[in-house]
Protein backbone atom coordinates (compact mmCIF):
# COMPACT_ATOMS: atom_id res chain seq x y z
CA UNK A 1 0.00 0.00 0.00
CA UNK A 2 1.44 3.33 -1.05
CA UNK A 3 0.69 6.56 0.81
CA UNK A 4 -1.46 8.99 -1.22
CA UNK A 5 1.24 11.70 -1.03
CA UNK A 6 3.81 9.30 -2.51
CA UNK A 7 1.30 8.14 -5.12
CA UNK A 8 0.64 11.74 -6.17
CA UNK A 9 4.38 12.37 -6.48
CA UNK A 10 4.79 9.26 -8.66
CA UNK A 11 1.80 10.21 -10.79
CA UNK A 12 3.23 13.66 -11.43
CA UNK A 13 6.54 12.14 -12.49
CA UNK A 14 4.67 9.88 -14.93
CA UNK A 15 2.60 12.80 -16.21
CA UNK A 16 5.75 14.87 -16.84
CA UNK A 17 7.36 11.96 -18.68
CA UNK A 18 4.22 11.44 -20.78
CA UNK A 19 3.97 15.16 -21.60
CA UNK A 20 7.58 15.14 -22.79
CA UNK A 21 6.90 12.11 -24.97
CA UNK A 22 3.73 13.71 -26.32
CA UNK A 23 5.66 16.89 -27.19
CA UNK A 24 8.29 14.82 -29.02
CA UNK A 25 5.66 12.92 -31.02
CA UNK A 26 3.66 16.09 -31.76
CA UNK A 27 6.78 17.78 -33.11
CA UNK A 28 7.47 14.71 -35.28
CA UNK A 29 3.95 14.67 -36.70
CA UNK A 30 3.90 18.41 -37.35
CA UNK A 31 7.34 18.23 -38.97
CA UNK A 32 6.23 15.25 -41.05
CA UNK A 33 9.16 13.16 -39.84
CA UNK A 34 6.80 10.57 -38.36
CA UNK A 35 4.18 8.56 -40.20
CA UNK A 36 0.62 9.45 -39.23
CA UNK A 37 -0.72 5.94 -39.83
CA UNK A 38 -0.31 3.26 -37.21
CA UNK A 39 -1.84 -0.19 -36.80
CA UNK A 40 -4.57 1.06 -34.45
CA UNK A 41 -4.68 4.82 -34.89
CA UNK A 42 -4.24 7.62 -37.39
CA UNK A 43 -3.02 11.10 -36.54
CA UNK A 44 -4.86 13.94 -38.26
CA UNK A 45 -3.41 17.44 -38.37
CA UNK A 46 -5.90 20.26 -38.67
CA UNK A 47 -5.52 24.01 -38.68
CA UNK A 48 -7.94 26.64 -37.48
CA UNK A 49 -8.04 30.35 -36.75
CA UNK A 50 -8.48 31.68 -33.25
CA UNK A 51 -9.16 35.22 -32.14
CA UNK A 52 -7.12 36.52 -29.23
CA UNK A 53 -7.70 39.75 -27.33
CA UNK A 54 -4.55 41.87 -27.23
CA UNK A 55 -4.83 43.47 -23.80
CA UNK A 56 -1.18 44.55 -24.04
CA UNK A 57 -2.24 47.11 -26.68
CA UNK A 58 -4.62 48.87 -24.28
CA UNK A 59 -3.47 52.20 -22.89
CA UNK A 60 -1.66 51.72 -19.58
CA UNK A 61 -4.25 54.00 -17.92
CA UNK A 62 -6.84 51.26 -18.50
CA UNK A 63 -4.49 48.27 -18.18
CA UNK A 64 -3.21 49.38 -14.76
CA UNK A 65 -6.59 50.43 -13.34
CA UNK A 66 -7.61 47.97 -10.60
CA UNK A 67 -11.28 48.51 -11.53
CA UNK A 68 -10.78 46.24 -14.56
CA UNK A 69 -9.07 43.43 -12.65
CA UNK A 70 -10.52 40.62 -10.61
CA UNK A 71 -8.55 38.84 -7.93
CA UNK A 72 -9.25 35.15 -7.35
CA UNK A 73 -7.93 32.82 -4.70
CA UNK A 74 -6.47 29.67 -6.22
CA UNK A 75 -5.60 26.56 -4.24
CA UNK A 76 -2.57 24.68 -5.43
CA UNK A 77 -1.38 21.23 -4.43
CA UNK A 78 2.40 20.97 -4.45
CA UNK A 79 4.44 17.82 -3.96
CA UNK A 80 7.97 18.05 -2.60
CA UNK A 81 10.44 15.39 -1.50
CA UNK A 82 10.62 14.66 2.22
Amino acid sequence: MIHPADELALLRIDIDRLKQREAFLRKGFLGQSLSCHGANATVEITSFRQRRFRHDLLPSLIRDDSFYWQEDQIKQVTVRPR
